[in-house]
């Protein structure tokens, strides 16, 4: 018996057939589709005809291909009016510096922009001074809300709220409550940590924020490390600076120094940090990492170009922008699953290069 889809125009109707089960919702919507072979034994054809219906799904916007991580086709559900207002609340905040909020916009929105043009949807990026006259959000209109502070955040969220559209929040410090995606800077900072105690160092300052709410996840997650590794955390070894302010920094490197039993090894809260502790031992004859180990946090463009290259932990963004949109997409759908969770926590990553070694002393 020869098989229904053997005919000149196979493409047509393979791709007739699997946009049938993604509009009857039989393919779901970031389901992925079988790979190409098996799809052949689906239909009793060649590569070609489903290379091509393939192609031309994609082209109509109901497929997206993706190559590397997490590689394959993917279902994903056209919203011809589809918007993604983000919302930019930037007020300063003496525990973040100027430098850091730039890279973290920077790099969140690139992430934004990349998987908007994936799913096919338009970005509006609205700062605080255009929140008066935003229109109404329509039935495909969502929020992404971009903040410095857990106030900012709140604030953002109430704008949606009173447009009764959904939100997502980007790398907020907590989740609120609410649909976020963060990154878990407690495990980052414990990896950090971690790495240190594992070359061998016992005395391992902390130099960082202590109190503000970016601050707190990573002096727990040091806390961790060193209670994992059987050391005690010595209240000595830990300086409180604003990120900002390089003297401070270099004052505490300073003090830290000056203990009868200094620190062989040093995590920063910040990459900035780390470049002004690095700067300042440099002035002072330290040598890094024959004097002292140096880890920091964030993984800036920078760090991986000086001398030595700074090992420090990743701060995914880009990636937090990325699943932010896809997150956002899955609310405005409505094909998220009751159980799914809505606080999508991302996994950091260590950058181990030059700036640590094990102990000499």
């Amino acid at each position: 018996m020869p098989n229904s889809f053997d005919s000149p125009l196979l493409y047509q109707k393979i791709y007739q057939d699997i946009e049938k089960k993604i509009v009857t919702g039989e393919l779901r919507y970031m389901e992925q589709i079988p790979v190409l072979p098996d799809l052949c034994k689906v239909y009793g054809v060649s590569e070609a005809p489903v290379r091509r219906a393939i192609d031309e799904l994609s082209r109509a916007g109901l497929v997206v291909k993706r190559r590397g991580r997490g590689q394959g086709t993917f279902v994903i559900k056209r919203l011809i009016r589809a918007t993604v207002r983000v919302l930019l609340l930037a007020d300063f905040d003496i525990h973040r510096s100027t430098q850091a909020a730039c890279h973290e916009v920077f790099d969140l929105m690139a992430g934004v922009h990349e998987a908007a043009r994936e799913a096919g949807c338009e970005v509006q990026q609205v700062s605080r001074e255009g929140f008066d006259h935003l229109p109404r959000a329509g039935v495909g209109t969502g929020y992404l809300v971009i903040a410095m502070s857990a106030r900012e955040y709140r604030q953002g969220i109430a704008l949606a709220e009173s447009q009764s559209a959904p939100c997502v929040l980007l790398n907020p410090p907590s989740a609120e409550g609410k649909a976020s995606v963060r990154v878990d800077m407690e495990l980052g900072a414990f990896l950090g940590v971690n790495y240190l105690a594992q070359l061998g160092h016992r005395r391992i300052a902390y130099v960082g924020g202590v109190h503000s709410e970016w601050a707190l996840p990573r002096l727990q997650g040091y806390r961790n490390a060193l209670a994992s590794n059987g050391l005690t955390a010595d209240p000595a070894l830990v300086r409180d600076t604003n990120g900002i302010d390089a003297e401070q920094d270099a004052v505490a490197l300073d003090s830290l120094m000056a203990l009868a039993e200094p620190p062989t090894a040093i995590f920063a809260g910040s990459d900035y940090r780390a470049l002004h502790l690095l700067a300042h031992g440099k002035q002072r004859g330290i040598r890094v990492p024959q004097d002292l180990s140096l880890c920091g946090y964030d993984n800036i463009s920078e760090v991986a170009n000086i001398e030595p290259a700074l090992t420090t932990v990743h701060h995914p963004l880009i990636e937090l922008g990325k699943v932010g949109v896809e997150l956002l997409l899955e609310r405005l759908t409505a094909v998220s699953p009751m159980d799914a969770p809505m606080d999508r926590l991302i996994k950091p990553q260590l950058m181990v290069r030059d700036s640590c070694a094990s102990p000499r002393r």
